[in-house]
């Protein structure tokens, strides 16, 4: 199934309005029968939310690229950053949990290589960061008011 940045961003609103609706009712119950929250409850800023959803959402795509290639923009905007940082081009394929099995291409020679799961951390990691900043990128784009305060 393919995700557009578009509809990631319409979820990550939803599920953010969603949390303060649902925060707001907490409130006025509490308010209303002069309960105080309980002590054991965890709130977690927007800012925190929203990180939380950052990191779900880059971990899909980071999934989704290596389970069945880029696919859209965003997928075909972190492979162009990681080949760029690495001087090489990937084709990902994932065969078994085992072992990690991507191509390099090279001056059009294609050489298939594996890694084991604990060898491609960093590799994974990196397309990680880059999947959080193309979808923080993206946000930005369709709502440039909302982000004005950040870098």
């Amino acid at each position: 199934m393919e995700l557009s940045a578009f509809q990631i961003h319409k979820v990550m609103k939803i599920y953010t309005k969603q949390l303060s609706q649902s925060k707001m009712a907490q409130r006025q119950k509490a308010l209303g029968m002069n309960e105080k929250p309980t002590p054991d409850t965890i709130e977690i800023s927007q800012e925190g939310r929203n990180r939380a959803v950052m990191d779900k959402v880059a971990k899909d795509i980071v999934d989704r690229i290596t389970r069945h290639g880029p696919r859209d923009n965003v997928d075909r905007y972190i492979m162009d950053k990681l080949e760029q940082e690495t001087g090489k081009k990937f084709a990902f394929k994932q065969e078994k949990a085992s072992e990690f099995v991507f191509n390099v291409i090279d001056d059009d020679t294609k050489t298939t290589t594996s890694l084991s799961v604990e060898d491609t951390s960093f590799l994974l990691n990196r397309m990680e960061q880059l999947a959080k900043e193309a979808v923080e990128k993206d946000i930005r784009q369709q709502n440039p008011g909302e982000n004005s305060n950040k870098p």
